[in-house]
């Protein structure tokens, strides 16, 4: 162990209050309840059972199939998550494999050998006090002995990532192909954008940057949160039509899937749904939001892809 500064008083109090933090992944959220209470372990658990990921630190993190990719965003749950998301997102991002470049799987193949589990102290020269007090929280938790779920669970994660990463780059691009590639007969989101520079992943960010350029208040690729009478907020139909249609019309997509193809597969990646479809499929471009954010769209003056 190294010598530790002294860690004040106030960076104690604020990592205590946030002693182990749920890291939401693709937007779920699990009752406080047990937290509240003090009852750490079995918040912790709880958090496990949702599928959801853990900190030790204050910041807010958060974790979707597109994020968790971006070297930026792998680099940080690498050091200081609990990778403790369920089987079935494990292999979702496996899958993803197939549609990134070969730097960002070598980059995050180099991350995860570096960093094999969060909190090592010794993989840090000068750690900041809220750092350093995760460490002592860290070796508690180990040593009580309650949270044992989360440390295995987090190997067997970082194990199933990192054979994938490791299996993946000692693989052709033919049997990174049909290896990692979804097997099923329903294509992906993902699958259905044209790649730019090699990636559709590339394709997503992009379009979801030009999208926060407009000023649009909605984040359309992330599980909306809907209101007490489960619906969505107002506008956002509109705004999601407007957005796919016109990237649709920029050869965005791949035209051997219709728009409504289009649709349902964006209701999958998501998680979002739109009420009487059918209905809305055959009305859309009459919205008034539609309208809107495809106008929002056209000031950008987005290129279209050949």
């Amino acid at each position: 162990m190294k010598n530790r500064r002294k860690i004040s008083l106030l960076t104690k109090y604020l990592s205590n209050k946030h002693y182990l933090k749920e890291v939401p992944v693709d937007g779920k959220i699990t009752n406080r309840f047990h937290f509240d209470l003090g009852w750490y372990y079995l918040y912790a658990n709880q958090i496990i059972r949702t599928g959801n990921c853990i900190t030790l630190l204050s910041n807010p993190y958060t974790i979707t199939i597109d994020s968790f990719w971006n070297t930026n965003h792998f680099e940080d749950i690498s050091k200081y998550v609990f990778w403790t998301f369920n089987d079935s997102f494990q292999q979702n991002l496996i899958r993803q494999l197939a549609f990134l470049s070969e730097s960002v799987i070598a980059r995050c193949n180099e991350l995860l050998t570096r960093y094999v589990i969060p909190y090592n102290e010794a993989d840090y020269t000068h750690p900041d006090e809220e750092l350093q007090w995760c460490f002592v929280k860290n070796e508690f938790l180990k040593k009580s002995g309650k949270y044992e779920l989360m440390y295995c669970r987090d190997q067997e994660n970082r194990t199933a990532i990192k054979s994938a990463l490791a299996a993946f780059m000692n693989r052709t691009s033919v049997e990174q192909t049909s290896i990692v590639a979804p097997a099923e007969t329903v294509p992906t989101f993902l699958s259905m954008l044209i790649p730019i520079n090699g990636s559709q992943l590339v394709t997503l960010n992009y379009i979801d940057e030009k999208v926060k350029e407009t000023g649009c208040k909605f984040e359309i690729f992330r599980s909306i949160r809907k209101s007490k009478d489960n619906r969505n907020p107002y506008g956002f139909n509109g705004c999601v039509a407007a957005v796919i249609d016109y990237f649709y019309q920029l050869n965005y997509f791949d035209t051997a899937y219709s728009l409504e193809q289009i649709f349902h597969a964006y209701f999958e990646h998501t998680g979002n749904y739109i009420a009487k479809f059918s209905t809305f499929m055959s009305e859309f471009r009459q919205d008034n939001s539609y309208l809107k954010h495809v106008e929002m769209l056209k000031q950008l003056k987005i290129n279209k892809l050949n």
